[in-house]
């Protein structure tokens, strides 16, 4: 309301200066109403701009021939825009001409500021753009916060700048600091954070003359540390607490009282530290505090000063858990955009995980292997409002029994033999507030899917060691490429939990009932593949459309990805034949044509590779042969076995036992076999 009030008195400021009418006192500031006489006095228009860029090289000319003052804001800017990330901050350094030398922010505000041109390059001085947060502030020496239609030009009325100028040892002002943001996300704080900074800087380059100026700077920085989303505690060489800041007290839950003159081992729930070892002790470490019977998780770093003292930084384990998936890429890439295909069954397929992402429904995908399952569980967590959450994948059939519950569920410090110190959080606990892709889940050991089916019914995990049980926000999609019915029938998977991940049941038809969508596939990964490779080629012959077509793609969707990118490498001609496709050779041979070699290290048969031909072989009618030759090829080593075949231990000894194999049986098969 105070922000309507405010736009209504200035729009309404605006359109009598525009017809040269007598402005309403107080309608507008003074410094406003006399930066809007300069503007025009410059011949400047309402709508219109000049925004060129200057070329890169220019631009670092700029930057070395002000050197001094870039390598003193820069890291300034940086320790600013880490405490304001995620805020719709746009942080800015312009040198005394308005030039913009360097911009840092959160991505959504870089992509309107960029639209407008706001970027590197750009000049914002008055006489080109009137009345902003840059140019302004160059004129009059002092900072000011530009609001929204109190810009000159009118593209600029979704911001506010909040600009403030700095000055060189002289007096002399040497370039401007500004905050922007969308005028609808504004704090009055912003100003004084702008100036705050902006004096930081001008102090900093004052040190070479005066050393003096440090105490004012840290007096400065003091004001930017209350603004950190981290929690920050000061401690001297004996580990007592000395500072605080209030977001250290806000993630206690402790007034600032109950925090200074306090231990650090107290406040931490912890028995007194060694200070000989509190950098292994304390540094990049998971901690969690019992506070009135609630766990709360935190991730600290510690940091020793020149003093002695100790600077110690933590958040919340949920917040730096999304920094690591930022970092290192636990997100999803696809979306529905990525789905290639037009036969009725897959366009089915697509419709129903649109609606699917649309709500917070566990799904269950079914279809063979490369058929593009986490394509679709990606294109349904990018669909849906969890799109800005963590995406956690886990191949359920790539871990040991012994290790899936502690990789789903985390564990506690000492639960197990090998175990971390501090503990660890589990799968579910990094996707909290995104989503869980659960693959090849047929696989997942019965004891697991009986705990799966706890988090599923309660939506709280409790780590492995621990009886405290702690809530989460996840969405559940789950992938097989099994028969889980008749997986049920055979006691291998639990019917309760099936009828809990059935709710979306999304069946990916594999890529032999997709006759009709082959060529459309085969020109998308040709495409990809002659970018990547910068080779010019066109397409493919009518002849190569043909055997496309007419290939059984036991592998499916992955296995014509690879065809297709072999053919563009080896190819000759502009057009791919059928000379360059590698048909005969991906189709999986009967397994009678399939030479048996022993298992050697270093040779084909490396433990946790897949054998192609007898994987594909083991998925069809040839299934005891396949595993057969698996068990003479590894010497009746059943995990190696299990590797070559692309399947779990459990699931080699249970088709065993099918079959009627057993282990005292595993002797080489004769080549007639």
């Amino acid at each position: 309301m105070i922000y309507q009030d405010m736009r209504a008195k200035i729009q309404l400021a605006r359109q009598q200066f525009q017809r040269g009418e007598p402005i309403a006192e107080g309608s507008i500031r003074q410094e406003i109403l006399e930066s809007w006489e300069r503007s025009r006095s410059y011949g400047l228009e309402f709508d219109k701009a000049d925004k060129r860029l200057i070329s890169r090289e220019a631009l670092k000319e700029r930057i070395r021939e002000r050197r001094e003052l870039y390598d003193i804001a820069v890291p300034v800017m940086e320790k600013l825009y880490d405490y304001t990330a995620g805020s719709g901050c746009y942080c800015t350094l312009s040198d005394e001409e308005g030039y913009l030398l360097k911009a840092m922010g959160d991505t959504e505000i870089i992509e309107i500021a960029q639209q407008n041109k706001f970027m590197e390059g750009c000049n914002r001085n008055e006489r080109r753009l009137g009345t902003n947060g840059i140019g302004t502030p160059l004129v009059t020496h002092k900072p000011i916060q530009v609001f929204a239609e109190e810009h000159y030009y009118e593209l600029h009325h979704q911001w506010v700048c909040s600009g403030a100028p700095i000055f060189d040892p002289s007096g002399r002002p040497v370039g401007v600091f500004c905050l922007t943001g969308l005028y609808d996300k504004v704090s009055y704080h912003t100003l004084g954070l702008a100036a705050a900074a902006a004096d930081s800087i001008t102090q900093q380059l004052a040190m070479k003359q005066a050393y003096n100026a440090i105490e004012r700077i840290q007096q400065r920085m003091k004001i930017i540390v209350e603004t950190v989303p981290s929690g920050i505690l000061l401690c001297n060489q004996d580990l007592d607490v000395i500072q605080s800041n209030t977001r250290a007290s806000a993630l206690l839950m402790l007034p600032e009282m109950q925090i200074i003159g306090r231990k650090l081992h107290e406040l931490l729930d912890r028995e007194p530290f060694d200070i000989a070892k509190i950098h292994e002790t304390l540094d990049d470490k998971a901690i969690t505090i019992d506070r009135d019977g609630r766990n709360l998780h935190f991730v600290f770093t510690l940091n020793a000063t020149t003093t002695n003292d100790y600077v110690i930084t933590f958040v919340k384990t949920e917040s730096f858990h999304k920094k690591i998936h930022r970092i290192i890429g636990s997100e999803a890439y696809f979306t529905f955009d990525d789905i290639v295909g037009q036969v009725p069954a897959m366009q089915n397929a697509v419709s129903l995980a649109r609606i699917a992402a649309n709500n917070n429904a566990t799904v269950l995908l079914t279809g063979e292997s490369g058929t593009g399952k986490e394509l679709f569980a990606q294109s349904i967590h990018n669909g849906g409002r969890r799109k800005n959450g963590p995406f956690v994948a886990l191949n359920c059939a790539a871990l040991p029994k012994s290790l899936i519950e502690s990789e789903l569920f985390g564990y506690e410090s000492g639960s197990f033999t090998g175990a971390r110190r501090e503990g660890s959080a589990g799968k579910f606990e990094l996707a909290n507030g995104g989503t869980i892709f659960l693959d090849e889940i047929g696989d997942m050991p019965l004891d697991v899917q009986a705990s799966l089916l706890r988090v599923l019914q309660n939506r709280e995990v409790s780590r492995l060691g621990s009886s405290k049980a702690t809530k989460i926000d996840v969405r559940i999609i789950a992938a097989s490429n099994r028969n889980l019915p008749a997986a049920i029938e055979e006691n291998a998977f639990r019917a309760d939990l099936y009828y809990r991940l059935n709710v979306f049941n999304i069946h990916i038809p594999p890529l032999r009932e997709r006759v009709a969508d082959i060529r459309v596939l085969a020109d998308y990964f040709l495409r990809k593949y002659a970018d990547l490779s910068s080779r010019r080629v066109e397409g493919f012959t009518q002849a190569a459309y043909r055997a496309l077509e007419e290939h059984p793609w036991q592998g499916n969707i992955r296995e014509l990805e690879n065809v297709i990118e072999r053919a563009v490498y080896v190819t000759r001609s502009p057009r791919i034949d059928l000379e360059s496709l590698p048909l005969q050779r991906s189709a999986a041979p009967k397994l009678s044509e399939a030479p048996v070699t022993a298992f050697t290290p270093g040779g084909n048969g490396i433990s946790g590779e897949i054998d192609p031909m007898l994987a594909a072989a083991f998925r069809g009618s040839g299934a005891t042969k396949a595993v057969k030759r698996a068990l003479a090829a590894t010497h009746g080593n059943m995990r190696k076995a299990a590797g070559l075949l692309g399947i779990s231990r459990r699931t080699l000894y249970r088709k065993m036992a099918d079959m009627g194999i057993a282990p005292a049986d595993l002797r080489r098969p004769k080549d007639t076999m």
